[in-house]
């Protein structure tokens, strides 16, 4: 059975005020990722668009550079977890992006990909 909605004039202007906000949203969020080359939810880079790896271990440290140092542990990977990388690898550790590094040890590149 349809329910009868009586439109006033102030659910009609809520409305349309609502409707416009979302739609100027849209077109920002098309505007930006226009701006960063991500039209259609591609990567910008493409230098990260074709690699992804998985971690192989619990607790894969993440580092700020590619080399061993306590300090420079920024973020760790949980076993299986997936992340966008880099096809750059530097003192086998691979760039998974600007100031984020991870043992390629540790990783492995997930299948469909070219790392």
């Amino acid at each position: 059975m349809p329910v009868k909605v009586k439109w006033s004039g102030k659910r009609t202007l809520v409305t349309l005020v609502l409707l416009g906000g979302i739609g100027l949203l849209y077109v920002q969020g098309s505007d930006q990722r226009r701006e960063q080359g991500q039209e259609g939810g591609a990567p910008a880079s493409s230098d990260t668009s074709a690699c992804r790896v998985e971690s192989t271990e619990d607790g894969v440290r993440v580092r700020s550079a590619p080399a061993i140092d306590p300090a420079n542990v920024v973020d760790e990977l949980a076993s299986g977890e997936e992340v966008d990388a880099s096809t750059e690898v530097k003192n086998d550790f691979r760039k998974l992006s600007e100031g984020r590094w991870v043992s390629v040890d540790y990783t492995r590149p997930l299948e469909g990909t070219t790392c």
